[in-house]
């Protein structure tokens, strides 16, 4: 017999993004975090035949464990004003791309895994950057592998981008679980982790 808390009921369109299984038969969704949604906007430029993008690596020691779920998210480094020769009216503009390298590993307590949730904001809690996946060509030339989901009982590592339209001192990054309930017991409720990242 199947324990029931190992199905989850979203108890919104967002947390059934966050808390669907990844992969196999069942499909897959990644989730929109709403930081993504609600950050600027800034039109990215694209060249071809642009040269490799080029980076300076912090090394970052930090851990996001969340008991509840399972998952476990190491913050492994940090990479400031990350050249994307493809993408170079960021910086251009007062802004940079921010680079962090994620350590994940789902537990296995329900399904769905982690498949998003993270911001960067800065130092007082304002909103600079959300994710997006658009560098990923420029990291992989720069030989960065590009963070990707992780379903249930699953780990993976590699680098997660942030558009930053207005440069700061020092960042953090947020990530949030989201709420839903679960058949058979207790409704989980929205969390929100933060890890500060080492300042330029």
């Amino acid at each position: 017999m199947r324990h029931p808390s190992r199905f989850l009921v979203a108890v919104s369109a967002a947390a059934l993004l966050s808390l669907s299984a990844c992969g196999g038969s069942d499909g897959s969704t990644e989730e929109s975090s709403s930081a993504e949604s609600s950050a600027p906007a800034t039109p990215v430029e694209e060249t071809t035949d642009a040269p490799a993008a080029s980076q300076s690596e912090i090394d970052v020691d930090e851990t996001i464990k969340d008991d509840v779920l399972g998952n476990t998210i190491k913050i492994t480094g940090l990479i400031r004003d990350f050249e994307s020769p493809s993408h170079a009216n960021i910086p251009e503009g007062g802004g940079e791309w921010v680079l962090v390298e994620l350590d994940v590993k789902a537990g296995e307590k329900f399904s769905g895994g982690v498949q998003g949730g993270f911001s960067l904001y800065t130092a007082d809690g304002e909103l600079a950057g959300s994710a997006t996946s658009i560098l990923d060509d420029d990291m992989k030339a720069a030989d960065l592998t590009p963070w990707q989901t992780a379903s249930s009982g699953e780990q993976t590592k590699g680098w997660q981008a942030f558009q930053v339209n207005t440069r700061s001192d020092a960042y953090q990054v947020q990530y949030k679980r989201l709420a839903a309930s679960v058949i058979g017991g207790d409704p989980i409720p929205e969390k929100i982790f933060t890890v500060d990242l080492p300042a330029s």
